[in-house]
């Protein structure tokens, strides 16, 4: 792996610097995927009469559509999250690989990663019926299994056990990164959709403007997975033996002469 990427742990700033170069650096093979993946999502949620929810249902509309979202985001988006982790660490492995070949090793990993989400929803949902706290605490835990899911060959429990050793010891630190992470990842997005704001009613402005949004969302996904690689690259030299010192050279002992 790239040189300093497992050396020490990356503070914020250059998670985020690393991360940007890496989007530039694979902007090419990302774009593709991001398109694959969620033109079609996009074309499908066009259709959603959100307006119309809203206004029958009012919040309980709103949180209807987010939920259609959501599920979309889960069953197919979850390709481009698998596509894009394999990229990048193809690269700083060294490898090459093109976006078809990430997407299908993404397709490959497709159903683990579902079952393995649901899995983690599952447990994550029974500690938030116990309480408020664990539930927050366990969600943080498996932020990283389809991470570990594309790059590890790991499914369903190992998976989220893997995450969790992880995001342990540095809950806090995991917290705030991808706190920040995905508030300039919300902060890209609002700022991207404000000209669309002015724009009259029209569905192709509406899933372009999903699309863009998307491209831009990717950058952000590039700087998690830079996240998770060193993390685990930190793991995994913690866990290495310490290397025992060289044997002191004995010198031969002295024949005794006759």
């Amino acid at each position: 792996m790239e040189q300093g990427i497992g050396t020490g742990r990356l503070g914020l700033g250059r998670v985020l610097s690393v991360g940007w170069r890496e989007y530039c650096r694979h902007f090419r093979s990302i774009l593709p995927i991001v398109l694959i993946v969620y033109i079609p999502i996009n074309i499908g949620l066009s259709f959603v009469p959100v307006d119309a929810l809203i206004e029958q249902h009012g919040l309980r509309g709103f949180r209807m559509y987010m939920k259609v979202v959501q599920l979309s985001e889960f069953l197919i988006g979850v390709l481009a999250t698998l596509s894009i982790a394999k990229l990048v660490e193809a690269g700083f492995l060294g490898q090459s690989c093109t976006w078809r070949q990430a997407f299908h090793h993404a397709f490959s990993r497709w159903g683990t990663a579902i079952v393995s989400g649901m899995l983690g929803g599952v447990i994550v949902l029974g500690m938030f019926l116990l309480l408020i706290v664990p539930g927050i605490i366990w969600s943080l835990y498996y932020s990283f299994f389809l991470y570990v899911v594309a790059l590890r060959g790991l499914s369903g429990k190992a998976a989220l056990d893997y995450s969790k050793s992880l995001v342990k010891g540095q809950w806090w630190r995991v917290f705030g990164y991808l706190l920040v992470i995905n508030v300039l990842g919300f902060l890209a997005g609002a700022l991207l959709a404000v000209p669309f704001i002015f724009t009259p009613e029209n569905r192709v402005l509406d899933i372009l403007s999903d699309t863009l949004t998307d491209i831009v969302a990717a950058l952000f996904l590039v700087m998690t997975v830079v996240f998770f690689l060193n993390s685990d690259a930190i793991r995994v030299r913690s866990e290495e033996p310490p290397a025992l010192p060289e044997s002191p050279e004995i010198p031969p002992e002295a024949t005794p002469q006759a």
